[in-house]
């Protein structure tokens, strides 16, 4: 008598297959962690990620588990650069294995890499994976090639709201608030200050002026790194009106702000600059009734670290950036 073969209760399923309520129960589990580990509102993220969902328009991989979904990943093409987005496994289901007998995590990281090598037009991958809970990632990366940085995400806790004080001139810059004007020159500003710098192997919006500004619009228009708010952000000018310094500041929750980007021109590095403008959009935040601020460092950026530390900066966690150059 022949008997039916077993089949496995796991499956892959690509992403574009279904509709943003199959992962529901995901994304719950998902924005609870971001908020009670990070102090993130995830909420506007999950709601750009229904969108592009519900539209077929976001390329990824869901796991099932017995038909329900129980995790995914998803990732972005830009330009010739693959963008590893996001990866998510629910906590009932991280110690599952796939039928390959890896972890989920691991199986839905395989399927999502090897389409990203295997495009034609991809010469760089790029990933930062604020991983919750996953078995480490760090060695699946490295079998396959991949540059691995490791990284810090900080948080402070601020004090009441104190009454505003106009920023005090820095040596030769004067520390500004933000303008809508400064786009240009703050992308040219990037560019000069991470030349050289480890940030730019790890993101290389950094490396010039195009990517600059496209970096920049990410974090100020697109809701991805939460609500720009430009009187929390400043600029270090200096003569001729050049920018030499820069610190832009993003609400990511309810009273709860993130530094997207600070950076100061090396030649007037190692002045105080860095931490004046820090000071200068913490005063800020906190008058605009933060009670805590956050930001991401790259831990071998030892001078950073410290000054984080110096100004009353925590280590919350630690995760790993990874890049790899394709062709």
């Amino acid at each position: 008598m022949a008997v039916a073969p077993r089949l496995s209760p796991f499956e892959v399923l690509d992403l574009r297959m279904l509709r943003a309520s199959a992962l529901a129960e995901l994304f719950e589990e998902e924005r609870r962690h971001w908020e009670g580990e990070l102090r993130w509102d995830y909420g506007p993220s999950v709601d750009l990620l229904r969108r592009h969902i519900d539209a077929h328009s976001l390329p990824g991989y869901v796991a099932l588990w017995q038909g329900r979904v129980v995790g995914y990943c998803f990732f972005v093409f830009e330009d010739q650069k693959g963008l590893l987005g996001d990866l998510y496994v629910l906590t009932a289901h991280r110690d599952r294995f796939a039928g390959d007998h890896a972890p989920i995590a691991t199986t839905l990281l395989e399927h999502a890499l090897e389409t990203l090598e295997q495009s034609p037009v991809v010469e760089r991958i790029e990933a930062q994976l604020l991983a919750f809970g996953l078995e480490p990632l760090e060695p699946f990366f490295c079998a396959r090639g991949y540059r691995i940085f490791p990284r810090l995400f900080l948080l402070k806790e601020l004090p009441g709201a104190a009454p505003a004080q106009a920023p005090a001139p820095s040596g030769a810059a004067t520390v500004r608030p933000w303008q809508e004007s400064d786009f240009d020159a703050a992308a040219e500003l990037i560019v000069s200050a991470y030349q050289e710098h480890i940030d730019s192997q790890i993101n290389d919006h950094y490396s010039h002026s195009s990517g600059a500004l496209r970096f920049l619009k990410n974090i100020i228009l697109f809701p991805g790194c939460g609500v720009f708010r430009a009187g929390w952000s400043y600029v270090a000018e200096g003569g001729r009106g050049r920018l030499e310094g820069a610190v832009l500041v993003s609400e990511v929750a309810d009273g709860i702000a993130h530094i997207t980007q600070i950076c100061v021109r090396p030649e007037s590095q190692k002045r105080g600059l860095g931490r004046r403008l820090l000071e200068a959009s913490l005063e800020s935040a906190a008058t605009g009734g933060c009670t805590g601020v956050s930001l991401t460092v790259t831990a071998e950026n030892r001078s950073a670290v410290n000054l984080y530390r110096g100004l009353g900066f925590t280590i919350v966690k630690e995760f790993s950036a990874f890049t790899r150059t394709v062709r």
